[in-house]
């Protein structure tokens, strides 16, 4: 017989005296887990085990689900800047709660009730439709596209969940639920993309090129965008990405790299470095084909 504590990581480091009961574990083997240490109890009703880290045991010992935010990050999907524990409990509950964790992280509570069950829900973490439901309120809507393309590329939904949680979003988010195209292979990206659309720009996300593999935005035909996240972009990249971008220039098109931060938090000063190279990109396109462009600052 497996012990309460395997069977708790197996539910993901929380379960309920329900759901222990359903994998066999009986009462006195949850009272010998408590007594050895293998397993300690976060309120009535519900045990973890040494592997659950501090978000699960502050949801646990609130009563309530992780969502929104903070489920998403969970799962790798984009989920915007906001750092605050978001957690989910029933409109009729009542009693305090802590405003922040033990760190002093603010708390985001979501009274309401699920929308979208779903056998992936457990007890401490609401369902992926759930999670990318509450997300689309909480988030801006660059933000919001954003999460819902990378729900997609991370594999937490399907593009028809997508599209059954868009069916419940806010109108403010229709322009934007119009433009998805789920090309992105990462949050990140998808801000990029439509920022540059929506100034004009000819972008076209994930060509193929043989030789370099595929290149996440190309603009106006002549200049590679790679958006470089902390997941895909550590220091062991560093090498790689230098022989992308010199294969890159090697076929005739200019090759940027921006960060986390330069899209993030400095876009406008981003922006203008994106224009002016685009716009040189274009001169040297135009020059070797005998034409002639001229920028706005240049002299008559």
């Amino acid at each position: 017989m497996r012990s309460a504590a395997s069977v708790i990581c197996s539910l993901g480091h929380v379960a309920t005296t329900a759901e222990l009961r359903l994998h066999g574990v009986s009462p006195g083997a949850v009272r010998g887990a408590l007594a050895d240490g293998a397993v300690t109890r976060a309120m009535r009703g519900v045990y973890v085990c040494a592997h659950a880290d501090p978000d699960q045991r502050t949801a646990t010992a609130a009563r309530c689900r992780i969502t929104c935010l903070s489920a998403l990050r969970r799962a790798g999907v984009w989920a915007g800047l906001d750092r605050s524990l978001h957690l989910q409990l029933p409109p009729h509950a009542h009693g305090d709660r802590p405003s922040s964790d033990r760190n002093g992280r603010p708390i985001h509570y979501h009274w309401a009730l699920p929308r979208f069950p779903d056998p992936r829900e457990r007890s401490w973490l609401v369902s992926p439709m759930e999670a990318v439901y509450q997300a689309i309120r909480c988030l801006d809507e660059e933000n919001a596209i954003a999460c819902l393309e990378s729900a997609v590329h991370e594999r937490l939904l399907t593009v028809d969940e997508v599209r059954r949680v868009c069916a419940r979003a806010p109108a403010r988010l229709e322009r934007g639920i119009r433009e998805l195209e789920f090309t992105a292979g990462s949050g990140m990206e998808t801000i990029v993309r439509r920022r540059l659309r929506h100034a004009g720009y000819t972008v076209v996300a994930q060509v193929q090129v043989a030789g370099v593999g595929d290149e996440d935005l190309l603009v106006e035909d002549c200049v590679a965008l790679e958006t470089d996240g902390e997941k895909w972009h550590g220091p062991d990249r560093f090498h790689a990405d230098r022989d992308r971008d010199l294969k890159t220039e090697g076929l005739g098109r200019r090759a940027l790299r921006l960060t986390h931060d330069q899209v993030m938090y400095d876009w406008e000063t981003t922006f203008l470095s994106i224009k002016r190279v685009v716009d040189d990109a274009k001169r040297e396109q135009a020059r070797r084909f005998g034409r002639v462009i001229l920028r706005a600052d240049d002299p008559l």
